[in-house]
C-alpha cells in the first residue's frame, strides 16, 4: 500500500506495510509516482522511512521518476533514506542526479 498526502513541500509518496522495493511492488509505486507527476503542478517527495532494501527493479523507479519530474519540470526528493539504502544509491551514483532530503 502507498499512501500519499499534500504537505507544504508537495506530493509525499510514502510506501506503507513494506520494508522493500523489489520486482513484486514497485510497479505498484511507479503507477502512483507517475500519476503524481502527470495530474498537478506541485513537486514530489519519496518518503522511503520503511525501506531497507530496494533491487534493480526498484531503482528503475526512482530513474522513471526522475525522468517524469525533468519532464514536468518539478522537483523530486527522496526523504528519510536508511543507511544502506542510500549506500546503495550512492555507489550506483543514483545520489547525483536527485536530491535526498
Amino acid at each position: 500500500m502507498i499512501d500519499v498526502k499534500k504537505e507544504d513541500f508537495g506530493i509525499v509518496v510514502k510506501p506503507i506495510d513494506v520494508d522493500r522495493i523489489t520486482v513484486t511492488n514497485a510497479g505498484e509505486l511507479k503507477k502512483v509516482l507517475a500519476l503524481q507527476f502527470s495530474s498537478g503542478s506541485c513537486d514530489v517527495a519519496l518518503d522511503l522511512s520503511n525501506i531497507k532494501y530496494i533491487d534493480s527493479t526498484g531503482v528503475s523507479v526512482l530513474i522513471s521518476g526522475i525522468k517524469s519530474s525533468r519532464e514536468q519540470n518539478r522537483a523530486f526528493v527522496l526523504r528519510n533514506v536508511q543507511p544502506d539504502v542510500r549506500k546503495l544509491l550512492t555507489l550506483m551514483k543514483i545520489d547525483k542526479i536527485i536530491d535526498f532530503a
